[in-house]
C-alpha cells in the first residue's frame, strides 16, 4: 500500500526544520536549497508544499504563534487557582527551556528580518494581548487591586515579561524555572487585593 503522507504534518515537519536552519547558520542561509537538504528532500518536493519561499517562512513564523497559543490553551484545562494560572501563564512566554528558547531565537530572527525586508509580515501584538489578558483576568476575579488602572498596569506588566525575556534569552540558564516564577509571583502579587491570595 502506498504511505499515507499526513499534508499538515509535513508541513509543520518542514517548518521545524526551517528553525533549526535559522539558529545554526542565519535567517540569511534559510534558503529553499538548505532547507530541503536539512529535511532530506529535493527542492522540488519542498515546492510541493510550500510554493514560494515566502510561503514557507511565513508558515515557520505563525507556528511559532500557534505553538505558544496551544500552551496557554491547554493551562484552561488544569484547574489551577488564580495565581497559580497567571504564573503558569506568563511562565510559558518566556524561554525557560531549549524548545521555548528556540522559538524565541527564530521570532526574534523573524522580526529582524522584517525589519529590512518586505518579504514577511510580521506581526508584533501577540505577546503584548496575551500579557494585557492576565490584567484583564485578575480584575475579572475581582483580586486587583481597586485603585489600580487596568491599561498603565498591562503595559508595566508587558514591560516586566518583555524585559524577562530578553535577559533570559541573553544569559540563557543563569536563573532557574523555579527562580523565574518566584519574580514572577512577586511582580503579580503587588497587584493584588490580598497579597497572599493564591485561590478562590
Amino acid at each position: 500500500m502506498p504511505k499515507i503522507v499526513d499534508h499538515d504534518q509535513r508541513r509543520k515537519q518542514i517548518a521545524e526544520t526551517t528553525w533549526e536552519v535559522i539558529r545554526e547558520r542565519g535567517i540569511s542561509q534559510a534558503t529553499t536549497r538548505n532547507i530541503a537538504s536539512r529535511a532530506g528532500l529535493s527542492q522540488g518536493a519542498l515546492r510541493h508544499y510550500f510554493p514560494k519561499h515566502t510561503d514557507l517562512m511565513m508558515f515557520a513564523m505563525d507556528l511559532v504563534i500557534e505553538r505558544v497559543t496551544e500552551r496557554l490553551q491547554s493551562l484552561d484545562q488544569k484547574g489551577l487557582a488564580p495565581l497559580e494560572k497567571v504564573v503558569e501563564y506568563l511562565t510559558e512566554l518566556l524561554p525557560t527551556n531549549d524548545a521555548k528558547m528556540l522559538e524565541m531565537e527564530v521570532w526574534f530572527a523573524f522580526v529582524s528580518h522584517a525589519r529590512s525586508s518586505s518579504e514577511l509580515d510580521v506581526q508584533y501584538g501577540h505577546l503584548q494581548t496575551a500579557v494585557k489578558d492576565v490584567i484583564v483576568f485578575l480584575d475579572n476575579q475581582g483580586i486587583l487591586h481597586p485603585d489600580l488602572n487596568v491599561a498603565f498596569e498591562q503595559e508595566k506588566l508587558y514591560a516586566f515579561i518583555n524585559g524577562l525575556a530578553l535577559n533570559l534569552y541573553l544569559e540563557p540558564g543563569v536563573r532557574t524555572e523555579s527562580q523565574i516564577k518566584e519574580m514572577i509571583v512577586d511582580d503579580v502579587k503587588k497587584r493584588m487585593v490580598n497579597k497572599e491570595r493564591t485561590d478562590d
